[in-house]
Parts: C-alpha cells; structure tokens; sequence
C-alpha cells in the first residue's frame, strides 16, 4: 500500500476518534440525548481541555493534507527536473555530433556547406534555448520535453518565446495541463500526417496586461463549423475509447482562470490555437 494511501487511512481514523471523543464529552449533546446514553460525572475543565484537544487534532489533519498536496507538488517538480536534464544531455550528444559533422566538412575543404550547417543549426539552437527565458521549471520541462518529442517524429518545431512567464496568473498545473493536450493533439495530427513539411508552431508573448500562447500545426486544416464542435466533450477525431476529453479539459481550464482561447484554420497555415491569459496585474486591478 502506497505511503499517500496509508497517510490518508491515518487521516480518517483520527478524524472519526476525534469526532467521537467530542461528542461523547460535550455535555450539551448528552442532555439533549437524555437516557439513551450515561451521563458521564467529569469536572467541566476536563471536557474543556478534551473538547480543545478534538479541535487541535481536527487542525493538525488540514496541515497533514496540505503537506502532502505540498509533497506531491515536489515529487513533479522532481520529475520535471530530470526530464530537463535528460533533455539536456540529449543536447549535448546532438551538439558533439553537430561539431564532428562540421570539423568533416572544413577537413574536406567544404567551407561553403560548413558555414551553412552552422547558420542552420545556430537557427534551431536560438529556437531551443529560447525555453530558458521561462522561469517556472514546470512550463520549461513541459515545452522542452514536447519539442524534443516533435522533432523526433520529424516534425520542424518553429519557437518564439519573449517573455519569462513570471507574471501569468494561472497555476502552473494548470497551464502545464493545458500545454500537454494542446501539443500533443497537434504532434498526432502531423505525425501520420503525409504532407511533405510537418510543422508544430509555439509561440508565447505578453501583451500589456495579459499573456498570449500561439500553438499551431500546419496540417489539418478545419472547417468552421468545426471550430466549436472540437471542444465539447467526447467529440475526437482518434480511433478507439477513450478519446475527446483534451480540448474540452483545456476549454474548462481557460475558462475557470479568466481566460479566453480561440481556434482559427487556414489553407497555407494550418490550425492554430490562441490562448489568452490574464497576469496578475490585470486580476488584481480587476478584483
């Protein structure tokens, strides 16, 4: 049995022994109870001090609980840590490999080729390290371990991120949530997809009092009527059960913290989902 399980079987025992012990001390209720239970002869400061002892232990619990959700919140960043490294190591060996290729090419005298291997690969670095600019672990882990997943998959993975995200109002749960349905509903889209380039857009900027999350995928292309309808509950376009409850999760979860999302699909473009968030600064001249 798991310790968290264990925790919260100890929880409800002291939970009910507390209830119990102030019940059957609380000389108010045994009055009201007349003969049905024995009226109990004990000084009053002692049903006092027992009564106290119920209400601290009934205390105790909410902070156990909170320790707990605390301790599970740690436990994923922990997770979260380490898919970075891992994410960074696989850098590293790609970066090794990356200068072996171009120390081949200036051996061959291909100069020309070699400089153009480094204009492209400085590009898609410049894209990558661009996630560092965000300061919440959890967003950086989630967007870093997502990009890495695209381009395995030979997908081209566009990035423009401006802003560190310190300020955006949504619980990073949340928008982690939000980002995992979101990404990877576009990397199943393209991944089967047969078109020739297969490109997944993310795109996070901070406009004056709120935050913009652009995600896109080149391919497929929606009709409007669409634009709706893939946000409600149990609609999907994957085979099998269990499908149709992202966008629809996503939607609720924009929507309980004050934001808005919007879909938009053209030919030459593909789909793409905007989510706007509120910052704190706005919720607080709003409250």
């Amino acid at each position: 049995m798991k310790v968290t399980v264990r925790a919260y079987i100890l929880i409800g025992l002291i939970l009910l022994q507390s209830f119990i012990v102030m019940f059957l001390t609380n000389r108010t209720i045994i009055n009201l109870m007349g003969n049905v239970i024995v009226n109990f002869q004990y000084p009053y400061y002692m049903g006092i001090v027992i009564n106290l002892l119920g209400v601290s232990a009934i205390i105790c619990i909410f902070y156990i609980l909170y320790f707990l959700r605390k301790e599970k919140e740690g436990i994923i960043k922990l997770n979260n840590s380490k898919e970075v490294i891992d994410a960074l190591q696989g850098q590293k060996h790609d970066f090794i490999n990356h200068l072996n290729l171009i120390a081949g090419m200036l051996q061959l005298e291909q100069s020309k080729k070699a400089l153009d291997y480094i204009f492209k690969i400085s590009q898609k670095v410049e894209g990558v390290f661009s996630i560092s600019k965000i300061e919440n672990i959890e967003i950086a882990a989630t967007l870093g371990r997502k990009c890495t997943i695209a381009e395995s998959k030979g997908i081209k993975v566009e990035l423009d991120i401006s802003t560190s995200l310190e300020n955006l109002y949504i619980d990073s749960m949340d928008i982690c949530t939000v980002l995992f349905n979101l990404i990877d509903n576009a990397i199943y889209e393209l991944e089967d997809c047969k078109e020739e380039e297969k490109v997944l857009i993310i795109d996070i900027a901070e406009h004056e009092e709120e935050c913009v999350i652009l995600i896109g995928n080149s391919y497929p292309i929606l009709s409007e009527k669409m634009y709706e309808k893939i946000f409600e509950k149990g609609y999907s376009t994957k085979e099998g059960d269990g499908h149709g409850y992202g966008l629809n999760i996503v939607k609720q979860i924009i929507n309980k913290n004050k934001g808005r999302i919007t879909v938009e699909s053209y030919e030459g473009v593909g789909t793409v989902f905007t989510i706007f968030l509120p910052t704190r600064k706005r919720v607080a001249r709003c409250s």
